[in-house]
């Protein structure tokens, strides 16, 4: 069979032992509940949707061919204005992305990476604080076996 959660688990550490990420002050969070405090950010969530599977042999030791969708959601946040919290997203969002390419396998869990969008998903302001969220889609393509 096919396990999201060892594919979540090697996403998660691949972040966490990014470099970057870990001297930057990133807070890497795999199946939490959604930040809402400023104060945790540089913030990145780790999220599981949906998994396709369709048989691709009769037997065999891995006929099954899956592609699952790994949602990583960045946020970051400013007490200055919304300009800064838009330059400050975007430079946690390359870094993120960076570290998420370095292993295009992620530590050999997905055959490969297929596909990735980004889109703006959230923007807060509240107590005039700036908290800004850019959801980023993943797709990877995997396979399984008859266990």
């Amino acid at each position: 069979m096919i396990h999201v959660n060892s594919v979540t688990a090697a996403l998660f550490n691949q972040l966490s032992s990014d470099p970057v990420l870990t001297s930057s002050g990133f807070v890497i969070q795999e199946g939490e509940a959604f930040n809402t405090d400023i104060g945790h950010t540089p913030w990145v969530g780790l999220y599981y949707g949906n998994l396709s599977i369709t048989p691709q042999t009769l037997g065999g030791t891995h006929p099954w061919l899956g592609e699952l969708d790994l949602f990583i959601y960045v946020q970051e946040g400013s007490h200055r204005s919304g300009q800064e919290a838009t330059r400050l997203l975007s430079q946690a969002q390359n870094a993120v992305l960076n570290a998420m390419i370095a292993d295009r396998s992620l530590g050999g869990t997905v055959l490969m990476l297929t596909g990735m969008e980004i889109a703006p998903f959230q923007r807060d302001l509240a107590d005039d604080s700036w908290l800004f969220t850019n959801e980023v889609s993943l797709r990877a393509e995997l396979r399984g076996t008859s266990e």
